[in-house]
């Protein structure tokens, strides 16, 4: 009888030894759980923790990957909070930032949009905006009527934004978008307009945060 006590302790102690191996490996103090994925045959390589959907989440050969992180550092968004108003609370968040990756576009580079696809619906007023940007309207009929362009001088090519017009009631917390090709894919940038004044940093922070998740050079 005391041989099967023993034997029994023995096989709950090397359970509960198992288990909290399994708990300690898991936890965030072990470090965050990376993911390898490709773009367009281009590799990535990402913490766990940045991933906005399933298929990011998953990696592997996937048409497109989509990050949530916070502006200014580019660390991933903190995670949805179980409460209600503040789950709410973090979705108008004004520092969040979605990025997303996709195979380039074939048809037009995005730093050439403002003057290959927008400039032919913009009008002719050129406005002072955050940042030292210059604001054009979108004409009315356009495709881009509830919009304004912003635009680094002198052409736009090296950052430029489309937002929502002030009047055009777009309630999500990022409405403004920047789009740019690295390679062989496209990255769209999706902020808040109150981050237009920092645009510099945005796309200096935008261009580290690729480096740091391409695998390429790991």
């Amino acid at each position: 009888m005391r041989l099967l006590v023993s034997s029994l302790a023995l096989l709950l102690l090397a359970l509960v030894a198992v288990g909290a191996y399994r708990f300690v490996r898991r936890s965030p103090a072990a470090g965050p759980a990376f993911v390898a994925a490709s773009v367009a045959g281009a590799p990535f390589s990402y913490p766990l923790a940045l991933a906005r959907d399933g298929t990011t989440r998953m990696g592997g050969e996937v048409d497109h990957l989509a990050f949530l992180v916070v502006f200014p550092d580019f660390a991933a968004a903190p995670s949805a909070s179980a409460d209600p108003k503040l789950r709410a609370a973090q979705e108008q968040d004004e520092n969040r930032l979605f990025i997303l990756v996709t195979p380039k576009d074939e048809a037009i580079d995005p730093a050439a949009r403002p003057s290959r696809l927008y400039a032919r619906f913009l009008e002719g007023e050129v406005l002072a905006a955050p940042g030292s940007l210059m604001m054009r309207r979108f004409e009315a009929g356009s495709p881009y009527e509830l919009e304004q362009l912003y635009l680094a001088p002198p052409d736009g090519s090296s950052f430029f934004a489309r937002c929502p017009k002030p009047e055009a009631g777009f309630m999500g917390a990022a409405p403004c978008l920047w789009a740019l090709r690295r390679g062989a894919f496209d990255v769209e940038l999706r902020f808040s307009p109150a981050l237009l004044e920092h645009w510099e940093r945005l796309a200096e922070g935008t261009l580290a945060f690729l480096r740091s998740v391409e695998a390429r050079d790991q």
